[in-house]
Order: structure tokens, then C-alpha cells, then sequence
């Protein structure tokens, strides 16, 4: 055999490698698609009778989000990210108690799509609970999941759950929510889960939450009670800020396609806290997508920004000198930020 022969011999062996492992890293789809999800009765209000018997100060918890469930590349990632959240007990030295999910558990909310979610509730080993999104179509969370919007305490810790899904905050959940804030005085911790972050995670976007009255109160309302930590999603990135002494953690990582740069946080993952007695911890556990997800959509992304930011090209185009106006008017009056509305040219 001549040696050009011998190089083919290896290119298809390789080739044929390369393919079994694509192969392989798609099997677990076939199993998540043929089972059973959760039954409807174990739901928001089941996960919290579960926390009931826990004693101490000492516990983990886990946050995560934006897994829109339905579409199968979305499916893929968050298998593999409930493989590795399973495994945060290996050791069997901190009790993990619950599992918090920010919310848009599905694509765009049809009852399919809380059917696949209600498969990864059951394949998730901690008790689930889940904030509203608005992608989560109302009447089926509240079938599905329980309420979007209730209080409830575990160990040392009072969490809040809210729902900003659509047109950010009302009047009357701001007065529920300072009523809340009030009654979690008593204990160590204040935790609060929303799907809209009350800030601007990715100031690069079409969408501005911090142009938001809603967003600019909150802020203000948490650093008041001094609450230690508010997880959100809704921009599918990683991003942590602290305004006043609140940690703000950015989780939107748990399946949905990422269009953000890696760099910028743009990378699937999920965040375990650590809680001891008085202090309050984090970590963020990044998670590699499938071998045939990467070689298909997240190689490329990366590549594209590359080719997009290519040095000079923007000066070679002459692009990007003209000043624009601003689209709305009024966000420096002082005002504003506690009563104003946008009002757009």
C-alpha cells in the first residue's frame, strides 16, 4: 500500500471516530424523549412542603434558567446540565436542598413544551421550583408549576419569588413585595428569583431594562432591606453586579442558544450557593454543550464574532461614524425614576 494509501486509511479512520462521538454525544435525547415527565401535583407548592423538615444553617442551593424547553438543540444542553447539578452532592458533605429555575422553562409556551419540562423536573434529583418567564405561557405555569409569585422559608433563609414576565412590576406587587421584605427581616438571609434582571446585564442590546423605572425601584427597594442575593435570567448570558450591597446574579445559561460572546459571558452554566450560617457564597459551574451542538452552532458563533470584530475592517467599510439621536426623552429628569413613564419620539 503506497503511502498516500496509508494517509487515507487514517483520515477515515478519524473521520469515522469523529462521527461516532457526535453520534454518541446525541444519544441521551432518545431516552428524555420516550419518558414520563413529573406529575402536575409535584409542582411549586410540593417542592416547598419538601424544605419543610430542614434543620441548620449550613445548606447549598442550586440556580439556573432560560432552558426553554421544547426545542431539541435547548433539551440537549440541559440534560447534560442536570447530569453535572445531580453530581454537586457527590460528596456528600453540604445538603443541597432545592433547585431554583429564574424562569422561560419553555420555548414559547405551549403545552408540549411544559410537557418536556416537566421531564426535566423529574430527572432533576432536588426539589424544582420555578419563577415565571415570558415566554411561559400564564395559565399553563400556573397547570404545570403553581403559582408565579409566592414566599417561602427554608433553614436560616426567606426566599421571594416574583413575576415581572411581561410589563415589569405593578403598583400592588411592589407593595406585596415590601410586605414580604418586611416579614424576612427575621431571618439571616433574603433571597429573591425573577426572570427580568433589574439591570442592564449586556449593555450592548436592543432592549435597555435600566431605561425601566420598575428596574431603578427594585434596586432601591432591596438595598432598603438589605436582601443578599436576586437571581434572574432573561438574557441568556452569565453576569454578576452589586448595587448598594445586593448581589445581582445574571443566570440564563441552562440551555436556550447563546448569541452572546463567550467572553461576555455568553456560555452555558448554572450557579451553586453555598450558605453558612451568616455568610453567603457562589459558584458558577460552566457546562460544555454536546460534541454535535458545539461542531454545529457554538464553534461557528464564536468564529462569526471573531470575523466580525477582524481588525480594521470597520475602517475600511467607513461604518460606524455617524452620531444617531436618542430613541426616547426624559430619562434625566430626576423625577422619572420613581414615577415617569418613557415616552418614545
Amino acid at each position: 500500500m503506497t503511502v498516500k494509501g496509508h494517509k487515507n486509511n487514517h483520515f477515515r479512520f478519524l473521520a469515522l471516530i469523529v462521527a461516532l462521538l457526535l453520534v454518541y454525544s446525541a444519544l441521551p435525547l432518545i431516552p428524555f424523549y420516550s419518558m414520563e415527565g413529573a406529575d402536575k401535583a409535584e409542582n411549586n407548592a410540593s417542592a416547598v412542603k419538601k424544605l419543610a423538615g430542614n434543620q441548620g444553617s449550613y445548606f447549598s442551593f442550586i440556580v439556573f434558567g432560560d432552558n426553554h424547553s421544547g426545542l431539541f438543540l435547548n433539551d440537549a444542553v440541559t440534560l447534560k446540565e442536570i447530569w453535572q447539578m445531580n453530581r454537586e452532592d457527590r460528596f456528600r458533605k453540604v445538603p443541597i436542598d432545592i433547585v431554583l429555575s429564574v424562569g422561560d422553562i419553555t420555548l414559547d409556551g405551549a403545552r408540549g413544551q411544559f410537557e418536556s419540562f416537566k421531564k426535566v423536573q423529574k430527572l432533576i434529583k432536588y426539589p424544582l421550583i420555578a419563577a415565571i418567564g415570558n415566554h411561559d405561557d400564564r395559565a399553563l405555569f400556573e397547570e404545570y408549576v403553581g403559582k408565579p409569585e409566592f414566599s417561602f422559608v427554608n433553614r436560616n433563609s426567606c426566599f421571594i419569588v416574583m413575576d415581572n414576565n411581561h410589563q415589569g412590576v405593578s403598583e400592588a406587587q411592589f407593595a406585596w413585595l415590601e410586605d414580604e421584605l418586611k416579614k424576612g427581616q427575621e431571618y439571616d438571609h433574603i433571597f429573591v428569583v425573577m426572570h427580568k434582571p433589574p439591570f442592564d446585564p449586556y449593555q450592548q442590546d436592543w432592549y435597555n431594562i435600566d431605561n425601566n423605572p420598575w428596574a431603578y425601584r427594585l434596586r432601591k427597594l432591596f438595598a432598603k432591606y438589605e436582601v443578599d442575593m436576586v437571581f434572574s435570567g432573561h438574557k441568556h448570558m452569565f453576569k454578576n453586579e452589586n448595587f448598594e450591597g445586593v448581589d445581582y446574579i445574571v443566570t440564563g445559561g441552562g440551555g436556550m442558544l447563546l448569541e452572546i460572546p463567550e467572553d461576555d459571558g455568553g456560555y452555558l452554566h448554572y450557579v451553586r450557593v453555598m450558605v453558612n450560617n451568616d455568610f453567603v457564597t457562589y459558584e458558577v459551574r460552566k457546562v460544555s454543550p454536546p460534541l454535535w451542538e458545539w461542531a454545529t452552532y457554538y464553534f461557528w458563533k464564536e468564529l462569526v464574532y471573531w470575523a466580525r470584530n477582524f481588525y480594521g475592517s470597520g475602517y475600511i467599510l467607513g461604518r460606524n461614524t455617524k452620531m444617531e439621536p436618542l430613541k426616547i426623552t426624559n430619562l434625566n429628569d430626576k423625577e422619572y425614576w420613581m414615577t415617569g413613564k418613557l415616552e418614545s419620539r
